[in-house]
């Protein structure tokens, strides 16, 4: 095992990270499902708008958590620049084509999961039966922020610096057992489904080194596989307003 560094070796600085995305992934996990904090939301506003807000919030909940406190952790604790967690320009045009080549392919796979009970029984998370054209613009650009926050703490904050201290290969396995784990409470369908989908993400930014071309496909396949869900569910409606 030539090549796996001894532990003595590795820089505080991954501990630190590996450290950060447990507490706050945690942090996020017992917030966005904590019955005590949803019942004050259901007091505060209603039984039927719970079924948009509290979606909303746990979107909100994901930004702070998976982005904005290890950015603060990136740019105060360490002084670093963003382009040490994949946030920049390099090789545009190669992200581009792995956008391109594979955004058909992940629509692809949305439309043929979306009709199946098991992912109409989860998605859209949204649960309300009429959507207006403000609800769908709202959800979409929810999920943008989210995934935005996702993409950084996960391929960025988590990647890079696993793969500065342990070198390639041991950075992509840590990466997608971490990713897998992190999808448990969503089930055994999407844990499994996030070690292959999870190892590609990892490819393409280590590869282009940015997260640009993973935030899209992400983006691409979370918003698909919601707005066919939305249409496969016989209990959801689009309404226009006039």
């Amino acid at each position: 095992m030539k090549n796996i560094p001894d532990w003595k070796e590795i820089e505080l600085d991954l501990y630190i990270y590996v450290f950060i995305v447990t507490v706050t992934f945690s942090a996020y996990y017992f917030l966005s499902n904590s019955d005590i904090l949803k019942k004050r939301f259901i007091r505060r506003i209603g039984i039927e708008k719970i079924k948009v807000y509290w979606v909303l919030f746990e979107k909100l909940l994901g930004f702070l958590f998976f982005g904005v406190i290890p950015l603060t952790v990136v740019l105060i604790v360490f002084n670093e620049s963003l382009l040490t967690c994949g946030i920049s320009a390099e090789n545009f045009q190669l992200s581009l084509y792995w956008i391109i080549g594979l955004s058909p392919i992940l629509i692809l796979l949305s439309y043929f999961n979306s009709k199946k009970k098991d992912n109409l029984n989860r998605y859209p998370q949204i649960r309300t039966s009429k959507w207006s054209l403000q609800l769908f613009v709202i959800s979409a650009l929810s999920w943008i922020l989210y995934l935005l926050a996702y993409e950084f703490m996960f391929r960025g904050f988590l990647l890079f610096v696993s793969e500065r201290n342990l070198g390639f290969w041991a950075a992509i396995i840590l990466n997608i057992v971490v990713y897998s784990l992190a999808h448990i409470p969503k089930g055994i369908k999407e844990t499994v489904g996030a070690i292959p989908f999870g190892f590609v993400l990892c490819i393409i930014t280590l590869q282009t080194g940015n997260i640009f071309a993973t935030f899209v496909l992400h983006v691409v396949l979370a918003l698909s596989n919601e707005w066919f869900s939305l249409k496969a569910n016989p209990e959801m409606s689009f309404i226009k307003k006039r």
